[in-house]
């Protein structure tokens, strides 16, 4: 190799650190690549760092799921991990062996999920199918008020209506015996003038 050692150590320690598995691994590319010049190891370090960068994040995402809650509400019982360490798990067939218990332990937990979310929605739709029914008869008795109310409130009008009516017949009654009254004096005054 053309280039100093320590030429190449001082530009890979920043990036990697000196024990890390991605500086030997960079170490090992460039050897096979054998670079003439320091910009030549740019391209092999960025690859290297990109590469170990990938594999600590699928290491981490894979930690992470494994703790990350199944459910959407987060309830933190419902992980990977636990259902991978359950008790009901503890006692799987002999058969079952490797990867294989692995996913019937993972089917068998899905499946009473499944039962347990099936059972809780049929619950909540019977409770909704009540609410809604609770609502239309209160809706109902509402109703029911409103035109008991309509009705004592038209009947009410009319009789006032009436009331008005008979006051205003009786009014004009008293006008003309006022009237009758008035011209019969009228008329009686008018015979003793005469006389």
């Amino acid at each position: 190799m053309e280039l100093d050692e320590n030429e190449v150590n001082k530009y890979l320690q920043p990036l990697f650190g000196q024990y890390e598995d991605s500086f030997q691994e960079a170490w090992v590319e460039i050897l096979e690549r054998n670079p003439k010049t320091v910009n030549e190891i740019v391209p092999i370090a960025r690859r290297v760092k990109n590469k170990a960068i990938k594999h600590y994040l699928e290491k981490k995402y894979k930690e992470d799921s494994l703790q990350k809650p199944l459910r959407n509400d987060g309830d933190e019982k419902f992980t990977l991990e636990s259902i991978l360490a359950s008790p009901a798990n503890e006692d799987m067939d002999e058969e079952h062996e490797g990867s294989t218990a692995l996913y019937k332990t993972i089917v068998d937990f899905l499946i009473g999920e499944y039962s347990k979310q099936k059972a809780e929605n049929i619950k909540l739709r019977r409770r909704d199918f009540q609410i809604k029914a609770k609502r239309l008869r209160l809706r109902e008795e509402s109703l029911k008020f409103k035109k008991a109310r309509f009705e004592s409130w038209r009947k009410l009008m009319e009789e006032r209506a009436k009331q008005k009516e008979t006051q205003n017949m009786l009014k004009i009654e008293l006008e003309r015996e006022k009237l009758e009254f008035q011209r019969e004096e009228l008329l009686r005054g008018l015979k003793l003038d005469i006389k």
